[in-house]
């Protein structure tokens, strides 16, 4: 059985071009018929070398992502996502290439069937067009690094810990409890900022005190008091510095370090502004808060 294809002859094409559009109407003799793929004449040699193609495809593509696996991640500094991916790839281009090679023994003519390959890769390069963009993005944050499993992150007005990198997601759990899985694209094409590059954070707030306060002595509490808490880190050291004369108050920020999870965050925070209220309530010194003399107009005035 032979596959069996139309066209017309250039000669006929040419023919047709000078013609008026009433005459434009392809003769038999102007079609020209052409075969492609001649079943008969494929054997059963040429069936089991392209079988054979295929299968040795595979089995080399399997040993060749096995083999660059244990290279990849012999390498210093190599992240194991990134390994994974490009191993995953050079896999799929052999398995490719047996089946090219099956094809070929097959008899198929590389010109129409190059033409429909071709067409058929472009129509799947803008279908999937999102999920490679998703794919390169996640190959380079493999490489470059910008965080890790564990690290907390603020990236695309989310803030929360990085539970996954795989090639087209990145999966973060904020302190809620919820799992928002972001593009890695989306993620690759934002600020970026690792809470927990530097293994500490900074976390502030503010105590007013009444004016007649001596702020020396009320900066010096302060300090000894954020420091004798379990959550707030000793290097680098707590700091209480005089930050805004205020209509009613003279603001004091206390600044602390912490771990730099959220739950740290919190915790510090509220461990390190009750230690300050308790060691100022018995130290005599007043947080202070608004006030407002009223007066009411009396009668004829």
């Amino acid at each position: 059985m032979t596959g069996v294809g139309y066209g017309l002859r250039m000669d006929a094409v040419m023919s047709i071009a000078g013609s008026t559009p009433a005459q434009v109407v392809p003769t038999p003799d102007a079609i020209e018929v052409y075969t492609g793929f001649d079943v008969q004449a494929v054997s059963a040699l040429d069936l089991l070398f392209a079988a054979s193609a295929i299968v040795v495809g595979f089995v080399l593509s399997r040993l060749a992502k096995r083999a660059l696996l244990r290279f990849f991640r012999g390498l210093d500094g190599m992240p194991s996502g990134a390994a994974v991916m490009m191993a995953r790839l050079v896999g799929y281009l052999i398995a490719l290439t047996g089946l090219f090679v099956a094809i070929e023994a097959l008899g198929f003519s590389w010109g129409p069937l190059g033409s429909l390959l071709i067409l058929s890769l472009i129509v799947i390069f803008f279908a999937a067009k999102p999920l490679l963009e998703d794919f390169g993005a996640g190959l380079v944050l493999q490489v470059r690094q910008p965080f890790t499993k564990g690290d907390l992150v603020d990236v695309d007005d989310v803030r929360g810990e990085i539970v996954e990198i795989d090639a087209r997601t990145v999966m973060m759990q904020t302190v809620d409890g919820r799992q928002i899985h972001l593009p890695s694209r989306t993620v690759l094409n934002s600020p970026i900022v690792n809470l927990s590059a530097e293994g500490h954070r900074l976390t502030s707030f503010v105590a007013g005190v009444e004016y007649t306060t001596d702020l020396d002595k009320a900066r010096a509490l302060a300090v000894e008091a954020m420091t004798s808490e379990p959550g707030v880190l000793a290097d680098p050291p707590p700091e209480a510095l005089v930050e805004d004369f205020a209509d009613s108050t003279i603001n004091i920020s206390c600044r602390f370090w912490h771990e730099p999870d959220i739950m740290s965050e919190l915790r510090s925070r509220d461990e390190a502004m009750r230690a300050v209220k308790r060691t100022f309530d018995s130290n005599g010194i007043v947080i202070a808060f608004p006030q407002r003399v009223l007066w009411r107009a009396e009668e004829g005035e």
